[in-house]
């Protein structure tokens, strides 16, 4: 059988999509991953490829794009009288598969075995996948010419971030609860095989067990000692655990602070995390030279500019070296969104909720606080930067829109620091 995977984008590596189109090809078939655009553009060779089986991996906010390829895709197919099997996975058809009905299938959850007992048992060799160390490696044959290349370690987080789908996942399959993870052999190993310049570890949570971190470590400098990049939570981030990411070669950390509001932190399910733990992780980060990446998140329910303005205020004094803000969104489905929803806060039908979390809120409120927050997302991580200190004392809720414009007379060309490397 022939399988075509199609992704929104092939910016950067879909790890998804590349294991299902390595376990599929373990089990003896064809699969190429494609994106949106290279399907609807570049029709030809994927007709002449002629899949019998079209998946589509869909984030929440993409539907529409997706069902939209379907119908393009089908009339297409009229021409030639043979209907393809359309098939559907990914976060969105998990948590709301009752969307997707012009799908013929719908995967929830992790699909690797899914896709093979459904498809592939009578085509192939049956391939049980006890654990995560038994799936093939991603299959990268689609994304060549890679300078950074993504892994994953675990799959899982142990945390329940009320922004997040984890609580909803951990809920739907108990049996994948908290975090599985892969033999550091078995991961250092697909890093030689790859040999990239640059490794970007997508684990939710990287190094949650410090036994772990250290036999990781230990292999990793000794076999590759390629520069990476991860996630960290703030409790994480001790002397011990620093002297482990140097002694690796972790170059980056993505840290996630979200509010410097207390109440904030807590409504969002980090309210254990304090401001004394986070300036603790930042400073020894710094020490360490290693580069930080603080993630940031404004416009959450409740909030006000002033909650938001002291976070940017908190992120100038911890000094990251980038502050990446993005502006809430309810997403249907989680906690909070779920309580936005019921309290009002969201007072959307969700068809305004798409895939990007830059551009503007979607809660109740003023138009003026809304055109605030759009201001304050642009220039957040340019006031971080101590070049803009002077301007930052300026800073106050009346004087955004002004604000934005002198800086961006003052560098109206910078390139935008849009990631720590």
């Amino acid at each position: 059988m022939k399988i075509l995977l199609v992704v929104k984008s092939k910016m950067m590596e879909n790890l998804g999509v590349m294991y299902l189109s390595a376990v599929i090809k373990q089990a003896g078939h064809e699969c190429r991953i494609a994106d949106l655009k290279e399907v609807k553009s570049f029709w030809f060779p994927y007709r002449e490829y002629d899949p019998d089986i079209v998946g589509f991996s869909v984030m929440t906010g993409d539907m529409p794009k997706f069902y939209g390829l379907k119908l393009w895709l089908t009339s297409q197919y009229c021409k030639t009288n043979k209907k393809p099997i359309f098939i559907v996975g990914g976060p969105d058809p998990t948590f709301f598969p009752q969307g997707y009905g012009w799908a013929d299938y719908v995967f929830k959850g992790e699909a690797e075995q899914q896709i093979v007992d459904l498809f592939f048992h009578s085509g192939g060799p049956w391939c049980p996948y006890h654990d995560i160390d038994s799936l093939p490696w991603p299959d990268r044959k689609d994304f060549p010419n890679f300078k950074v290349r993504d892994f994953i370690t675990s799959r899982g987080c142990p945390y329940r971030c009320r922004y997040c789908y984890n609580a909803k996942w951990s809920d739907m399959f108990p049996e994948q609860k908290g975090v599985r993870t892969r033999a550091a052999s078995n991961v250092v190993a697909e890093i030689e095989a790859v040999n990239p310049e640059y490794v970007f570890f997508q684990d939710s949570c990287f190094g949650v067990s410090m036994r772990w971190m250290r036999d990781f470590a230990s292999q990793y400098a000794s076999k590759v000692h390629i520069p990476y990049q991860c996630n960290l939570r703030p409790e994480q981030v001790k002397p011990a655990m620093v002297k482990l990411l140097k002694l690796s070669n972790c170059v980056a950390v993505r840290m996630a602070l979200e509010s410097a509001s207390n109440r904030l932190r807590s409504m969002v399910g980090r309210g254990n995390i304090n401001l004394t733990a986070v300036r603790y992780a930042c400073e020894l980060l710094r020490k360490a030279k290693i580069k930080l990446m603080l993630q940031n998140i404004i416009g959450l329910p409740t909030s006000t500019i002033e909650d938001d303005l002291f976070t940017l205020e908190t992120n100038i004094a911890y000094a990251p070296t980038y502050a990446w803000v993005s502006i809430y969104q309810p997403y249907p489905g989680t906690e909070l969104g779920d309580q936005c929803k019921a309290e009002g806060q969201y007072k959307g039908d969700y068809s305004d909720i798409t895939d990007s979390f830059f551009e503007t809120s979607h809660l109740d409120f003023s138009d003026i606080h809304r055109e605030q927050l759009e201001i304050l997302q642009k220039i957040f991580a340019l006031c971080v930067d101590k070049k803009y200190m002077p301007e930052i004392k300026e800073l106050t809720y009346k004087n955004l829109p002004a604000l934005i414009h002198k800086i961006m007379r003052k560098d109206g060309d910078r390139k935008l620091y849009l990631g720590v490397l």
